[in-house]
């Protein structure tokens, strides 16, 4: 699809789609937008929407009302210093059109303080405006115990001509040694469900989103964790015309600091989650974006991967959705929500390594900038021509390989693996997870639900043995509502595997990981995978 940085979406009349952006214009600086009316598939040339905005003002974040005008909110910037709501400011202005968005109102500001992202709004069906965000409380730490942010909202029952802020103070916990900035609760987004209810999903450093509910936008209940694992990044809602919800979020467990020095967030893969019962429950929990450049070393400096989705629905229930953060990141991603309904997936390496992640973290954090390359590799099946094998080994001193790969949640489910263990291979894992664990990331993998081991000379925690050099199917049936999975050898049950961790979704991960105490060139192949779920 289209480049997308510095762009936002918004929806059009008659269920199209614009692309907002500013450019430069003959007159200086204008806002401008291009139009889809198949989802995505074309675009119109760039068209006017707002000449001149004031210095400063970038591309805005809109809204389309239900009298078919538009409100724009800009982030601007005032500054004098550098500290975060004492001489450092990123006020919250607004616009509004008239006209069939023909003509528009001056900018006024609607909130002064610091507010460092602003991840959704909506418009109730009382014609009212919600607009979330955090402001960071001038001169508060970023530490315990609830950090340096406060959430709340603004609203206008007039159209966006006057605006009144919240009496909400919504906060979320913070504990020292956290690997990353205590924010507190920040960077919300939000939702009206079916029932009349607003629902609010906050970024927080818990390890979950957190959630407050109002009826009217203005009185809020206490921030609570959310069913959702989250790797202390924001997430967005999309209400889809047959009234279904869609939640894209990065369903990833927190990177680990090491030797106490913090390692970057795991942003290295967006989620998706359809829920058709106004979110009481959730299926799908499938990877929509992966950091192109994941299994290459980052950069040093800078934020990077695929956060900060911004999303809206076409006509047809189509996503549109703008996601990303770095160089070469940020793009624009079309998704069909029956993709989120399926229960099946299988893999055979064709198409290559572009839906696992490979990458080994290695060495010592340096400023938050930890190095990678690539692990597990892509090899010749030894047997059939043509085709490719999954190879996990260890090749050097630095950690073993992991994979991970993504299917569809199930609360019910069994993935079936064909594996053959090399000659002198000094140990494997395969486990089963409900979140992205950084393919070697060993204080990650604590959250695991079910592992089976398999020693050096091929022993299952049953007592049961695979030989080297030969192909198994091995199979991992599992049931959530049991706690339990049974693994199974060429349909012979080999071992019963107990959960080792509440779960939030359900089974969606598969991990593989050579276990290797020392260099382990000969490893295991995998050379297909099949996965059936009921969610």
């Amino acid at each position: 699809l289209l480049p997308a940085a510095g762009s936002m979406l918004v929806a059009a009349p008659g269920g199209a789609v614009d692309m907002i952006f500013a450019r430069a214009s003959e007159s200086g600086y204008e806002i401008a937008h291009r139009r889809s009316t198949d989802n995505g598939c074309t675009w119109s040339a760039p068209q006017t929407v707002l000449r001149s905005p004031p210095e400063g003002f970038g591309t805005p974040m809109p809204l389309l009302t239900a009298n078919g005008e538009l409100q724009f909110f800009w982030m601007v910037a005032r500054q004098t210093g550098h500290k975060p709501g004492v001489d450092y400011f990123i006020d919250i202005w607004n616009a509004h059109s008239t006209g069939g968005q023909t003509q528009w109102s001056k900018p006024e500001r609607i909130f002064e303080g610091y507010v460092g992202s602003i991840n959704g709004m909506t418009q109730l069906a009382s014609g009212r405006i919600v607009l979330p965000f955090a402001y960071w409380v001038g001169g508060r730490p970023s530490a315990p115990p609830t950090g340096s942010n406060i959430t709340t909202t603004v609203y206008s029952d007039d159209g966006g001509h006057t605006w009144h802020q919240s009496s909400a103070q919504l906060t979320a916990p913070c504990v020292d040694g956290y690997n990353g900035a205590n924010y507190g609760a920040c960077e919300p987004t939000v939702l009206q469900l079916a029932d009349g209810r607003l629902w609010m999903l906050i970024r927080t450093q818990t390890g979950r989103l957190y959630e407050s509910f109002s009826g009217d936008g203005a009185e809020w209940s206490p921030a609570s964790p959310a069913p959702f694992c989250s790797s202390d990044s924001p997430a967005w809602l999309v209400g889809l015309p047959d009234r279904r919800i869609v939640l894209m979020w990065n369903n990833c467990e927190n990177t680990a600091r090491v030797n106490g020095e913090g390692v970057y967030t795991n942003r290295d893969a967006l989620h998706a989650a359809i829920s058709d019962d106004d979110g009481r429950t959730w299926h799908g929990y499938r990877e929509i974006c992966r950091d192109p450049f994941r299994n290459e070393p980052p950069p040093q400096q800078g934020d990077r991967g695929t956060a900060y989705p911004y999303a809206v629905a076409t006509g047809d229930g189509t996503i549109l959705c703008i996601t990303g953060q770095g160089h070469g990141r940020r793009n624009m991603l079309r998704i069909d929500p029956r993709w989120l309904d399926e229960t099946e997936q299988e893999e055979n390496f064709a198409g290559g390594l572009d839906g696992w992640s490979v990458f080994t973290a290695y060495g010592a954090p340096v400023r938050w900038w930890r190095n990678r390359k690539q692990g597990a590799q892509l090899v010749d099946h030894p047997t059939q021509a043509g085709a490719k094998c999954l190879h996990v080994r260890r090749a050097d001193p630095d950690p073993p390989d992991g994979a991970v790969w993504n299917f569809p949640a199930g609360r019910q489910g069994r993935i079936t693996l064909k594996l053959l263990l090399s000659e002198g291979c000094a140990g494997a894992s395969i486990a089963l997870a409900d979140r992205f664990i950084q393919p070697t990331d060993e204080v990650g993998e604590q959250q695991i639900l079910f592992t089976l081991p398999i020693s050096g000379n091929g022993e299952l925690p049953g007592g049961a043995r695979l030989e080297t050099n030969r192909w198994y199917s091995v199979e991992l049936a599992w049931d959530l509502q049991t706690g339990q999975c049974r693994a199974l050898a060429d349909g012979r049950p080999v071992a019963e595997l107990t959960q080792a961790h509440d779960n939030l979704g359900g089974v969606s991960y598969l991990r593989l990981r050579s276990t290797a105490a020392a260099v382990d060139p000969a490893g295991f192949l995998v050379a297909h995978v099949q996965v059936h779920v009921t969610p």
